[in-house]
C-alpha cells in the first residue's frame, strides 16, 4: 500500500532534509526540476512535443523555482518554443536565482505586473497560444485561497486547457491544498508530478480530477525521511490485497450463504443486481428477502437465488438469521419502513453490509438509542455524498454535514471527520464516490484507506447495489469488515474497468457479468 501524506508533513520532510541532513534548498530544487523534466519527457504524449509551445508559469516559491528548471533544461534540450510567465512579487532566494540563471539564457519572459488592474494583452496572447503549461504557480506553502489576479490567471491557464491544451502540474496543482475547499480556484492539470510522496489531498473527492494522473518524483530526499512520515491514508490498489483462491472442493455450502434484505414495489431490480453480484463474488448460496408484494417478480430473476417471501408485519428474528445465514446484506432499494427488521439485523451480530435504505434506518436507530446494548463492530455502512448526508442530518450533525461534503470540504476537514463519524458509530464506513475512502471504527486501523476509481462509466444506477452485493460475498467468506470492504472496493473498480473496456458504457447487470472475471484474475495471485 502506498502512503499518502500530508502537505504539512510533506513540508516537513523538506525541512528536515535541509537541516538535519544537510541538504541544500537549492540542490533539492534543482533536483526537482531536473527529475521533473525527465518525469515531463516520458510521460507526456504529445508526438510533436518538440515543436509544442511551452509556457511555464513561476510563482515566486520553491515551486516556481522548480518551474524554472524545468525551463532551462528545456532550453538545454533545445527545446525552441519556450516561454515564461513571472508571478509573485515575494520571491524566495532560491527561486530569485533561477529567475536570474532564466535571464542569462535570455529567454522570454514576461511579469505579471502586481500595480496593473487587467492581465496584460501579451500575457494573454501567451497563455492563447500555449499548447503546454508548466503550472509552477503556487506550491504547498499556500495558506490561503488564490485571489485577485492569481486567480485569474488560473481561469486563464484552465479555458486554455479546454481549448487543448496540456497541464502539468509541479508538486500540487496551485489552488489544491489540505486546508481549502474545492471550490476555490485551482488549476485543473492533466497529470501532476508530485514530490517524495503522494498526497491525500489529491484523493479528496471534490479535488481528485484536479490533479489528473499523478506521478511521484523524489527530488533526493533521503528514503529514510520518506519511510517514517506520518502516514494520512493508504492508497489500495489491486496489488495490495488477496482474494484467496478457494479450492476446487469448494461448493456451494462452503462459500457462505448470504441474505439480502432489499427491494420494494419500484425497485425490484436492486435486490437481483446485489444478489447476482454476490454470486460472480463467489458466494455459495443467496436468499433474497423481500416483501410479498415482490416476491413473485424477484424470484424470476434466476433459478439460482433463493427467494423468501416475508408479508407485512412479518419480521424474522436474529436467533432465525443466525442459524441460516452467513453474512447480511440490506437496504437496496428497500424503503425506509423496515427499522424492526434492521433492528433484528443489527441484533443478530452477523457480519453486515448497510447500504442504501438502510442507512437512514440505522440512522434513526441510532439516533433513538435503540443500537446502545449492540455490538457494531462486524457493520460496514456504504454511503454515497447524498446517503451520508442525509444520515448525518438524522443523526442531529449538520457541522459534520458540511464538513463531509464534496463542495464544502476541504482534505484535512474530509478525513478528519469521517474518523470521527466512523468511530462514534463503531462500525467501518465506506465512502462512495469515483474515490473509494474506507474508515475503521473499531480501532484497528488507525489510518483510512482509499480506493481511487475515476471510471465515469462504473456511476450508474445500481452500481452501489453491486458493491453492496461484492462486500457480502467477502464478509461470508470470513474476511474482517475492514479487509472485507477494501477488497470489495478494488473488485469493483477492477470489474467496472473490465466492462468499460469491453463495452465502453454498460449498465449495472452488465457490470455484474465482469465481477466474476475480476475475482478470477485477482486470485490468479494467489496460484
Amino acid at each position: 500500500m502506498e502512503a499518502l501524506v500530508s502537505t504539512k508533513t510533506m513540508e516537513q520532510i523538506d525541512r528536515d532534509a535541509q537541516r538535519q541532513w544537510g541538504f541544500p534548498e537549492l540542490v533539492l530544487m534543482e533536483q526537482a526540476g531536473i527529475k521533473g523534466w525527465n518525469a515531463f519527457l516520458e510521460n507526456t504524449e504529445r508526438q510533436e512535443v518538440k515543436t509544442s509551445k511551452l509556457l511555464f508559469v513561476a510563482g515566486g516559491g520553491n515551486n516556481g523555482g522548480d518551474a524554472l528548471v524545468m525551463a532551462r533544461q528545456a532550453y538545454l534540450d533545445d527545446f525552441k518554443h519556450i516561454g515564461v510567465l513571472l508571478v509573485g512579487s515575494h520571491i524566495s532566494n532560491a527561486c530569485l536565482i533561477q529567475r536570474t540563471m532564466i535571464a542569462s539564457l535570455g529567454l522570454t519572459t514576461y511579469e505579471l505586473s502586481v500595480e496593473a488592474e487587467d492581465i496584460e494583452p501579451q500575457v494573454r496572447t501567451l497563455i492563447e497560444h500555449a499548447d503546454i503549461i508548466i503550472d509552477g504557480l503556487a506550491g504547498t506553502g499556500l495558506r490561503g485561497s488564490l485571489t485577485g489576479k492569481a486567480a485569474f490567471l488560473v481561469k486563464l491557464l484552465n479555458g486554455q486547457r479546454e481549448r487543448g491544451a496540456h497541464i502539468w502540474a509541479i508538486d500540487i496543482p496551485s489552488g489544491c491544498s489540505d486546508t481549502l475547499q474545492s471550490v476555490h480556484p485551482n488549476i485543473n492539470a492533466n497529470i501532476t508530478a508530485t514530490m517524495g510522496l503522494k498526497k491525500a489531498a489529491c484523493y479528496h473527492p471534490g479535488s481528485r480530477e484536479a490533479w489528473g494522473k499523478v506521478i511521484v518524483v523524489n527530488p533526493s530526499f533521503p528514503p529514510q525521511l520518506l519511510a517514517r512520515a506520518e502516514k494520512s491514508a493508504l492508497l489500495c490498489d489491486e496489488s495490495d490485497i488477496e482474494v484467496v483462491r478457494l479450492k476446487e472442493d469448494s461448493y456451494k455450502n462452503k462459500r457462505g450463504h448470504i441474505g439480502i434484505f432489499a427491494g420494494s414495489r419500484q425497485y425490484t431490480g436492486a435486490p437481483r443486481l446485489a444478489a447476482k453480484a454476490a454470486f460472480h463474488s463467489r458466494a455459495g448460496l443467496v436468499t433474497i428477502c423481500c416483501d410479498d408484494e415482490i416476491s413473485s417478480v424477484v424470484a424470476t430473476t434466476s433459478p439460482t437465488i433463493i427467494v423468501r417471501s416475508i408479508m407485512k408485519g412479518e419480521t424474522i428474528l436474529a436467533d432465525e438469521l443466525v442459524s441460516e445465514f452467513s453474512s447480511l446484506v440490506a437496504g437496496p432499494g428497500w424503503g425506509f419502513e423496515h427499522e424492526q427488521q434492521l433492528f433484528e439485523i443489527l441484533a443478530s451480530g452477523i457480519p453486515t453490509v448497510l447500504d442504501a435504505d438502510a442507512i437512514t434506518i440505522f440512522a434513526s436507530l441510532f439516533s433513538k438509542g435503540k443500537l446502545a446494548n449492540l455490538s457494531l463492530n462486524k457493520v460496514v455502512l456504504t454511503p454515497h455524498p447524498g446517503e451520508l448526508h442525509r444520515m448525518l442530518e438524522r443523526l442531529g450533525m449538520p457541522l459534520l454535514a458540511q464538513e463531509t461534503s464534496i463542495v464544502n470540504s476541504s482534505s484535512e476537514s474530509f478525513i478528519e471527520s469521517m474518523h470521527k463519524i466512523a468511530a462514534m458509530l463503531h462500525v467501518v464506513l465506506v465512502y462512495r464516490s469515483h474515490v473509494v475512502w474506507l474508515f475503521d471504527g473499531n480501532g484497528e486501523y488507525s489510518v483510512p484507506m482509499v480506493v481511487d476509481g475515476m471510471n465515469n462509466a462504473l456511476g450508474v444506477a445500481g452500481s452501489g447495489d453491486v458493491f453492496a452485493g461484492i462486500i457480502g460475498a467477502m464478509l461470508a467468506q470470513h474476511a474482517e469488515p475492514m479487509i472485507a470492504a477494501v477488497n470489495a472496493a478494488v473488485i469493483h473498480q477492477k470489474a467496472g474497468m473490465l466492462a468499460r473496456t469491453s463495452h465502453g458504457w454498460f449498465d449495472s447487470d452488465e457490470l455484474t457479468e465482469y465481477v466474476g472475471h475480476a475475482c478470477r484474475l485477482l486470485e490468479q495471485k494467489a496460484i
